[in-house]
């Protein structure tokens, strides 16, 4: 499927649109403490041209005792139509624990679209264990590939793939 290179190429022409024909733009940053040793801290951008849109955020909260979390995201939208949002979480916790998340969406201005989720986790107990998943649709035929992979030290590593065309029938990927 060729929807890859157009959402890729959709992402260069709005971060290079922004870039160079920023019309209006705004940003504001809070920074608070919270008596305790810890505290919080925000920032958030907008920006908007005539080739598109971008707004930006991103926070991030500690209390102090060992417990943190942090969160991110971007969101691009071009005058063709294409699009990018693009969202991140991690935390960690006073007992070791770690947790992260990260998801990816575009569309490209024809239609073809990426959707990508995936996290990770982290606990004395269990070990590591990560997942992905992604789903490139091509508007043209509306075939979709899925592919998955998945590791815990117990279950080790899997991965999976499948295509299905627009009606949600089975059947072959095509080759790369």
């Amino acid at each position: 499927m060729k929807s890859l290179s157009s959402i890729f190429a959709v992402v260069f022409v709005l971060s290079t649109g922004l870039a160079s024909a920023d019309a209006r733009a705004g940003e504001r940053r809070v920074v608070r403490a919270n008596g305790q040793g810890g505290g919080s801290a925000t920032l958030i951008e907008s920006h908007e041209g005539r080739h598109g849109s971008l707004q930006r955020g991103r926070a991030l909260v500690a209390d102090g005792q060992g417990n943190a979390s942090a969160v991110r995201g971007v969101s691009l939208r071009g005058s063709d139509g294409g699009s990018l949002e693009r969202h991140a979480s991690r935390s960690r916790s006073d007992d070791g624990g770690r947790r992260g998340e990260r998801s990816l969406s575009a569309t490209g201005s024809q239609g073809s679209s990426l959707q990508s989720d995936g996290g990770l986790s982290y606990s004395a107990e269990s070990g590591l264990s990560r997942n992905r998943s992604t789903t490139v649709t091509d508007a043209t035929t509306g075939n979709s590939r899925q592919s998955g992979t998945s590791y815990s030290r117990d279950g080790g590593l899997s991965r999976s793939v499948a295509c299905q065309d627009a009606s949600g029938a089975g059947i072959a990927c095509p080759s790369r």
